[in-house]
């Protein structure tokens, strides 16, 4: 009976984390589109001397150099593609609360196909915050995979 309520409030864990992520996503989606003719190259030196940065840093005027390349096109499409993510995240969690099997198996696909890309970001730059998130999906994929019984229908 403990074993279950641990395993249920995990779940419910996963469900809230994939629906916050669903709304945080979308409200960034909406946020970049406040972007569109915006000069983001002056937007971005602002940001940078709020943030008290150094501008003469490689790093910095590399990135300021990119975000000249940014057009409404590339907002647009971030955009899109943060939309795109968000509805993959909420399905996930609506399927998860309503216990329904394509949604075990959607959130072990999704969750582990960024394993790998997690693992690599790791390797390269190693942060508490990456191996906690590369653990945390590691930790939902498998407790997903080995908890069947609570996904009892598909619809």
């Amino acid at each position: 009976m403990l074993q279950r309520r641990s395993s249920e409030a995990f779940l419910r864990f996963i469900i809230v984390e994939k629906a916050f992520i669903g709304v945080l996503v979308f409200t960034l989606s909406i946020g970049v589109l406040g972007l569109i003719n915006k000069d983001v190259v002056v937007i971005g030196r602002q940001i940078a001397a709020t943030l008290n940065l150094d501008t003469d840093n490689a790093y910095i005027t590399l990135a300021l150099e990119k975000l000249g390349l940014v057009n409404n096109k590339i907002i647009v499409g971030l955009s899109m593609g943060g939309v795109a993510y968000t509805l993959i995240n909420l399905a996930e969690a609506y399927g998860l609360h309503r216990r329904l099997r394509w949604a075990e198996w959607l959130t072990v696909a999704a969750t582990g196909l960024l394993i790998p890309f997690e693992l690599y970001e790791v390797w390269h730059r190693f942060t508490p915050v990456r191996v906690g998130v590369l653990l945390l999906n590691v930790a939902i994929v498998i407790y997903l995979a080995k908890h069947k019984e609570l996904f009892p229908r598909w619809f």
